[in-house]
């Protein structure tokens, strides 16, 4: 009988353990920007508070809004994951001053409400969250206090959690009252240091990762008991770190990784990289005031920022060609010595970093955000930042150099994308702050292209009084083409300017084709260029553009 019973509770548990096994995880997707990252916000943090058996998911990325996540797909690819539970961040770059990502506080509703009720759809249950706040202690006099200007979207958080009756995790309050506890200064050991030694007041450091991710994991065990029994009360690991372990080498301002500069990175670079072992550098975010270089002997390297608030990544500088050179008394800097950014090197590929060059527009000079010479550059999902000639793409004394853009964000206003290389421009923001030439090329007669622009998207600032020309030619075999590109209405009817050389107009090969908006206005558009199909512009694309004679497919 007592042999019979061993045998019966050995059975039960034996099939009390295969279902457990044959039992799903339990799944979670966070969706939000950089502050719910695990690189800059509170992501990893809250990982370390959750127990065995549940699937954590970060889809959270930098830089992105309520809006601009959805628009992008990365909603669409979260809800393909089929999660039990999705918990829902966003309001730093619904904020205003934010291109292409601001929405008013009605948008911010709509969007978030979408969030609810398709999550609801797949059969997940959505979570809510306001806001982290912005450690914002404006009043010298009560170092104690913050202003947060988060607080109409927080607001907007918690009606919609009312009206749709969805949990919602009080992110904002509570790392308020955390925050003001501590003060401005007990607040600085979690905010990373700027390189001018400024405290970034809206991402958290590697100290920061777990004290902000257990107030989420708290109040969601309160306010969803279902998930109370897997929310652990201490951390796995009180110090964690993010996939910093990917890289070869990792930038952080704040001491956490292994340089605290890019160019130290970029020095550390060993001699033998080649396609197949490329030298990867994550570049935390912050802001890095430095001239970087990548000299001619350094290939095969991925430089990858993480994208934030305006792009958390930014290197800076403003220094342009009448800067006094400290190395020359009496000189003043060089072309390629007074851009932020100089790339010699071949094989580079950079991913969500700014390129900036501060210099102002009354100053009316020669000031480069990027100046690049190497051959076969890609810059994806890149930001470059100036006034006057923000990005040169140039070829090298070798030879033709390729450059490709794939979804970047560019500015400025005379003549800011410039240069002899052949580039493509794939899916790229062109946007132009006042009267001026979006373009010009300085293609060399043997070079069959020169920049090319595919399905961009041109706008236009408030500045623009009397309109932009698409491009002027800086040497007499310029090319430039725009294909199926958004044209606003500030476009200059004429569209090209023979840089008050009438020589130019035998020489110069500018093509346009398929335009819309507004600007495409091709009839008007002066005589000497093409607009029409006397060249078959149809049939470009990027692979056939830079393959060059190596077949380079940057897409791959």
């Amino acid at each position: 009988m007592i042999h019979r019973l061993l045998k019966l509770l050995f059975a039960f548990t034996l099939l009390a353990s295969t279902q457990a096994q044959d039992r799903p995880p339990l799944r979670i997707v966070l969706v939000g920007d950089s502050t719910v990252t695990d690189n800059a916000g509170w992501g990893l943090g809250f990982r370390q508070f959750l127990a065995d058996g549940v699937e954590l998911t970060n889809t959270a990325q930098g830089g992105r809004s309520s809006m601009s996540f959805i628009k992008e797909g990365r909603w669409e690819k979260a809800l393909s994951l089929r999660a039990d539970y999705y918990l829902i961040q966003f309001g730093h770059n619904d904020q205003p001053g934010k291109p292409g990502r601001s929405t008013t506080l009605e948008e911010y509703r709509g969007y978030l409400t979408q969030y609810v009720r398709e999550a609801r759809a797949i059969g997940a249950t959505p979570i809510l969250i306001t806001p982290l706040v912005r450690r914002e202690f404006r009043d010298p006099a009560n170092p104690k206090r913050i202003d947060s200007s988060l607080l109409p979207w927080a607001e907007i958080v918690r009606a919609i959690a009312r009206e749709e009756k969805v949990p919602l995790v009080e992110l904002h309050d509570l790392s308020r009252q955390f925050c003001e506890s501590m003060g401005r200064d007990g607040m600085r050991k979690f905010s990373p240091v700027k390189p001018d030694g400024g405290y970034d007041n809206t991402h958290l450091n590697s100290a920061g990762y777990v004290p902000f991710g257990q107030i989420v994991a708290l109040e969601l065990a309160k306010v969803v008991p279902t998930l109370a029994p897997v929310i652990l009360a201490a951390p796995r690991n009180p110090h964690p770190s993010s996939n910093a372990k990917d890289f070869d080498a990792v930038v952080a301002f704040d001491g956490s990784g292994t340089h605290t500069t890019v160019q130290a990175a970029i020095d550390a670079v060993p001699a033998d990289t080649s396609s197949a072992k490329q030298f990867r550098i994550l570049i935390k975010p912050g802001v890095y005031r430095e001239h970087v270089v990548i000299p001619a002997g350094k290939r095969f390297i991925q430089l990858t920022g993480e994208p934030g608030e305006e792009s958390a990544t930014v290197i800076t500088g403003g220094t342009h060609v009448r800067t006094p050179d400290p190395k020359q008394p009496g000189k003043t800097l060089s072309t390629p010595d007074s851009a932020t950014v100089l790339i010699q090197g071949d094989d580079i590929t950079w991913r969500y970093v700014t390129f900036e060059n501060t210099t102002t527009r009354e100053e009316r000079v020669q000031a480069l955000a990027c100046y690049v010479l190497g051959d076969r550059v890609a810059f994806l999902h890149c930001r470059f930042l100036g006034w006057q000639d923000t990005l040169r793409s140039e070829s090298s004394a070798s030879g033709v150099s390729r450059h490709y853009f794939r979804e970047c964000y560019i500015e400025g206003h005379v003549d800011f994308i410039y240069g002899g290389a052949t580039a493509v421009f794939d899916r790229c923001h062109v946007h132009t702050k006042a009267d001026g030439f979006i373009t010009a090329a300085s293609t060399l007669e043997t070079t069959p292209f020169g920049f090319v622009f595919l399905d961009c998207k041109l706008t236009i600032g408030p500045d623009v009084k009397e309109g932009a020309y698409l491009g002027r030619p800086w040497r007499p075999f310029a090319h430039t083409a725009f294909i199926r590109c958004e044209m606003p209405g500030g476009i200059r009817p004429e569209g090209w300017e023979n840089w008050r050389n009438p020589e130019n107009e035998k020489t110069a090969r500018y093509f346009e084709q398929g335009s819309i908006g507004p600007g495409k206005n091709v009839e008007a558009r002066v005589k000497w260029a093409s607009t029409q199909s006397d060249v078959d512009v149809g049939k470009w694309d990027a692979s056939t553009i830079l393959a060059g004679e190596d077949g380079w497919n940057p897409a791959r």
